[in-house]
């Protein structure tokens, strides 16, 4: 078997012997040179943080998909201010809700907007919005109901809290007769 001559690499100029087979006119003596040979460093322009991309792939502006999303006003894919998403479900765009923070199409599900309006409250992340006749587009204040999610389920919230409800009435109602007693004999020792 006759050894082929040798080369010097391109990227760390050590020399080697090019391997037989598909790759005869191989330039570069390991797959760690080829890679940063073809490496492209650049600069995001959104966050101006440096990283690179691969020169036979598509030219890169920015270092992650939320870069991208942040500089755009809306996203590529943006068709209006209301979205029908594959299950069925309505999504708004609304840019400066705090749950779209970091997201990078700034979508809210509209059945949730809709009860936040009622309840005059941004909605916990454990609160769930159910649709009363199971049509998920059907998003009209009567047909939604808030739940809870402490089952895999979920739970109206009426359910859950109403023993809790009526017994937190009755510890502050016994704490603020205890606290008169507490003030009126104050008052006596004061004077």
């Amino acid at each position: 078997m006759r050894k082929s001559e040798p080369r010097k690499c391109e990227q760390c100029g050590k020399e080697f012997h090019p391997k037989g087979g598909r790759f005869k006119t191989n330039k570069w003596c390991s797959k760690q040179c080829w890679y940063a040979s073809h490496r492209v460093y650049t600069k995001c322009l959104t966050c101006g943080k440096e990283f690179y991309y691969l020169k036979k792939r598509i030219v890169r502006k920015y270092c992650s998909r939320k870069c991208y999303g942040g500089n755009q006003i809306h996203p590529s894919n943006f068709r209006g201010e209301k979205h029908t998403t594959g299950k069925g479900y309505v999504d708004i765009y609304v840019p400066d809700h705090p749950y779209v923070k970091d997201h990078p199409y700034k979508r809210v599900p509209e059945h949730r907007l809709v009860m936040e309006k009622k309840l005059g409250r941004y909605l916990y992340p454990w609160e769930l919005v159910h649709h009363k006749d199971t049509i998920k587009s059907h998003n009209d204040p009567d047909n939604l109901e808030l739940w809870v999610r402490n089952h895999p389920n979920g739970s109206r919230v009426d359910e859950i809290y109403t023993e809790e409800i009526s017994t937190l009435r009755a510890e502050n109602t016994q704490l603020r007769t205890r606290l008169t007693q507490l003030e009126s004999e104050l008052e006596m020792r004061v004077n």
